[in-house]
């Protein structure tokens, strides 16, 4: 299935897909500046008819809408519009959209975030009875775990936000925590659409762990020693109680608790912090104290020009060079206006200094006016350098806005290209093989007719090579206690045990007597990515295993081929264990009992009776 991952998604990473959704093609989109997963397909949304392009684009079956209110203290404006455009664009798809809020409809009292929280919900439920989308809103904690660059996000994101030592929270120290994990997240999801109903349907996860900031904090202290806590006075909300629903009907709790995935967060913090290189280092840093190491450049230049003035001061060949002015012409175009006024300022100090030593007095520097030229020469060549350098830094921002734009939607029509290109040729292949569907399947049923029965576990695994294009197959038969199960026959270099019992066996097979094709989809090491049953009279009598598959073939393309090939090898070992019928006598005419006699007048003493063995043979 095509899935669309939308909204707040910088909590989604490489390994909850693969939890979430193991078998589909997963989209995510990310907002302007929000990095991109990692080995994941990611498209940034710039505009808003970005999301329309998508839709009819992908068709998606499936989309999960993340809300902004799953991280805490978000101040991400524009949830609802977004939400809007992702709904009214899926209103003629009969597609299933899961939208994922936060707590804020749920606590309580009530403040300005609930009520625009529970008009998202309002927004869904309209879609959901004025459209063909199924929707479903599932309130949740807020949510904690890793985002695409590795660092904590969510809830626990609040735990990085040190400054000289010292974390603050803007709750009280008694205020309850609501966290829930992603991973347990992932498998409600996969829950959730598992047995997905069509009707309108609005559910709230639990809260199970009973934790306030005050243990958080101190958890987080022992982590890093020295560290101080500061709590604020933010109202004390409450969460709605367990009323069972999700644990009854998908049969789903939460498992993790914050507080016990602290060391984990620390470590996986710790790390994404001194993985930085020395020059990214630098940059942040530089980028935190811009204005500092401005001003102490501009410092340091003004410096170095009174050295100059001063050691150039007696030689006539440089009374005609002004440094003074070459150092505002110089802070001017580097740093912009700001910098040339200030450098402007300096040196008309400076140059006010260099008269006072020569005598002048500052009233005749005011009363002159000949004596201002220089300093009004001064702020006006710092002020229009100034200007023209913050003109041309605007142009190029704009520029580089431009390009960077363009680079997006070049990326991002690329990414439709590579999918459409693959969609294609993944169509191609179906249907070239549905054109041959017939005769591999005569071909198949009359190589396994015409195969001895003790040849038959060798035959299958050679047609399973042939049709896969795979050399891992295997075929076990299984002893009538089902406990054991011993290899007949396997691919050439397949790494297929010779016996199989325990638990992997009875995990199979319990496995089997409720699906017909066994699917590895937690691609566990070890087990095969794909196994069949072979029963005879309803009794299990072999196993058909493929160990090693690649991506393209864990398609429910491959999963029906592998089954109807398994439901012919079936058919074939029925067939072989039937006893073969008896063998009536053949009858003739010249050994029927003289009971009735055909009459002469039918000419049969006319042309004489021909022999049975002889010419009439058809007639026995």
């Amino acid at each position: 299935m095509e899935i669309l991952l939308t909204g707040n998604t910088c909590f989604v990473t490489k390994a909850w897909v693969e939890m979430a959704f193991p078998e589909d093609h997963v989209l995510i989109t990310c907002g302007r500046g929000q990095p991109h997963p990692p080995k994941l397909r990611a498209i940034t949304l710039d505009s808003k008819e970005r999301i329309g392009q998508l839709v009819d684009s992908y068709e998606f079956d499936r989309i999960v809408y993340f809300s902004e209110y799953l991280t805490p203290h978000s101040e991400q404006e524009g949830e609802l519009d977004r939400l809007r455009r992702v709904l009214q664009a899926n209103r003629d798809r009969e597609s299933q959209l899961l939208y994922l809020a936060g707590p804020e409809a749920v606590l309580t009292p009530a403040i300005g975030k609930t009520v625009v929280a529970q008009a998202a919900e309002a927004l869904c439920r309209h879609y959901a009875e004025t459209s063909k989308v199924q929707i479903k809103v599932l309130h949740l904690p807020y949510l904690y775990g890793c985002d695409g660059t590795g660092a904590p996000a969510g809830i626990a994101g609040l735990l990085t936000r040190m400054r000289d030592g010292e974390l603050h929270f803007d709750e009280q120290a008694l205020a309850p925590v609501f966290a829930l994990c992603m991973e347990d997240l992932s498998e409600l999801v996969l829950r959730v659409f598992d047995n997905w109903t069509p009707e309108w349907e609005s559910f709230t996860a639990p809260v199970v762990f009973a934790l306030n900031y005050e243990q958080l904090g101190e958890a987080w202290k022992a982590l890093h020693p020295g560290l101080k806590m500061t709590y604020g006075t933010d109202l004390i909300r409450t969460y709605p109680p367990d009323d069972g629903v999700l644990r009854c009907r998908y049969g789903w709790f939460p498992r993790y608790s914050l507080e016990e995935d602290l060391p984990r967060l620390f470590r996986t913090e710790t790390h994404a912090r001194h993985s930085r290189t020395w020059g990214q280092r630098l940059g942040g840093l530089r980028e935190r104290h811009r204005h500092l190491l401005e001003a102490a450049e501009i410092v340091a230049s003004f410096g170095f020009t009174e050295l100059l003035v001063q050691l150039t001061g007696s030689q006539a060949q440089f009374r005609v060079v002004d440094f003074r002015l070459a150092f505002i012409v110089l802070a001017a175009n580097v740093y912009g206006l700001n910098a040339g006024v200030a450098a402007a300022l300096l040196a008309s100090a400076s140059l006010a200094v260099g008269y006072w030593k020569q005598g002048a007095s500052p009233l005749l520097l005011f009363y002159e006016p000949s004596n201002w030229l220089a300093f009004l020469v001064y702020f006006v060549v710092g002020a229009v350098c100034g200007y023209v350098q913050l003109r041309s830094a605007e142009n190029v921002r704009f520029a580089e806005e431009q390009c960077r734009l363009l680079e997006e939607r070049l990326r991002f029509v690329r990414q439709l290209y590579q999918d459409v290109m693959e969609d294609k040729r993944s169509l191609r292949r179906q249907i070239l093989g549905r054109r041959d569907s017939f005769g591999k399947v005569y071909a198949v049923t009359r190589a396994l007719n015409e195969t001895p029965p003790d040849k038959l576990p060798a035959k299958t695994v050679e047609l399973l090579e042939d049709v896969f294009q795979n050399r891992s197959a295997a075929f076990y038969f299984v002893d009538a206690a089902g406990r054991t199960a011993k290899r007949a026959a396997c691919s050439e270099g397949a790494e297929a045990p010779r016996l199989l019992e325990g638990p992997a066996l009875a995990g199979l097979v319990q496995t089997l007597e409720q699906e017909e094709v066994w699917v590895n989809r937690t691609l566990t090491p070890g087990l095969p990515m794909f196994g069949a049953a072979v029963r005879v009279d309803g009794k299990l009598r072999a196993l058909v295993l493929l160990y090693d598959a690649g991506g393209e073939q864990l398609s429910l393309h491959y999963q029906n081929l592998f089954r109807i090939l398994c439901g012919l090898v079936e058919t074939a070992m029925t067939r072989a264990a039937q006893p073969l019928p008896e063998k009536r006598p053949r009858r003739c005419w010249r050994n029927t009992p003289p009971r009735w006699k055909p009459p002469l007048r039918w000419g049969w003493r006319r042309a004489g009776r021909r022999s049975c063995s002889a010419s009439n043979s058809n007639v026995c």
